[in-house]
């Protein structure tokens, strides 16, 4: 349904619906009742009438922005952004993810880098809480002393809310980039304990059977987990399950060859062959 069209069946249902509340007693109990009501509420609807016009203000003013995402047009979302970016000097988050969005889907990982560096620099806030799409640029040309100098200060960070574990298997990714074993082992390790991401349960596997050959430990947890989560969902529901991820994870987005690679091995023997 268009957005002009939500807009407006908002409106006629709020008024509707205060029409109704405020003018059912003259019918049933007539004016007398009626007008003593309304006197001891006349509070009440100011402030639906103040509530209702901020709400309406609120999209009138990004009424642009809104009708552009209906279009997906995100070269005019990004021109749109760009203005309040050299206005402001920074966007709000939602803001922040939509930008994001789309310079990654104009292939200008560049500008990406542009703003991680601006916000790095003026220090702003909300960073940790769109830290996972400022630096996937980095994860995806596999930067690892760069994963590792943007995300390991949030690894323990609570303001990166649910992307915290994605953050920590991105650090773990770069530190076997560069061939840090001991510091990739615990975060994922770490990985394997968030049951309601079975996805991050698999990179996190997928990633720590690179270490079996030298660390037996990892061998034995392998052999102990593997099989659990292979039986666990069925390929429809792994499917179902990675296309809800892509929605709140950016990152899934961008790892469909990895995602891959690693649902294979997850659903091969010990041999290689697929069972």
């Amino acid at each position: 349904m268009k957005f002009k069209t939500l807009f407006l069946l908002f409106n006629v249902i709020i008024l509707i619906s205060f029409a109704f509340i405020f003018l059912m007693p003259l019918p049933v109990l007539g004016w007398e009742y009626a007008l003593s009501f309304w006197g001891q509420n006349w509070g009440i609807a100011i402030l639906f009438v103040l509530l209702l016009a901020g709400i309406d203000a609120y999209f009138a003013s990004q009424w642009k922005l809104f009708s552009l995402l209906e279009r997906e047009d995100w070269a005019g979302l990004r021109s749109l952004l760009e203005a309040e970016l050299s206005r402001k000097g920074k966007l709000s988050p939602q803001k922040t993810r939509i930008f994001l969005n789309a310079c990654l889907i104009g292939q200008n990982p560049g500008r990406i880098s542009e703003l991680r560096e601006a916000y790095l620099g003026k220090k702003v806030r909300f960073l940790p809480r769109v830290a996972l799409s400022l630096g996937l640029p980095l994860v995806l040309e596999g930067k690892s002393e760069a994963i590792e100098g943007f995300f390991a200060p949030l690894v323990d960070s609570r303001k990166t809310g649910s992307d915290g574990p994605w953050i920590r298997w991105c650090v773990a990714f770069g530190r076997l980039l560069s061939q840090d074993i001991e510091g990739a082992k615990p975060l994922l390790e770490g990985g394997l304990k968030d049951a309601k991401q079975p996805l991050l349960q698999l990179l996190s596997l997928y990633l720590l059977d690179n270490l079996k050959s030298r660390d037996s430990e990892v061998r034995e947890l392998l052999e102990k987990e593997k099989p659990l989560l292979a039986a666990r969902l069925t390929a429809k529901e792994w499917t179902a399950h990675i296309d809800g991820l892509k929605e709140r994870v950016i990152l899934v987005l961008f790892m469909e060859k990895l995602i891959g690679e690693a649902r294979t091995w997850l659903h091969a023997d010990p041999q290689g062959e697929i069972v």
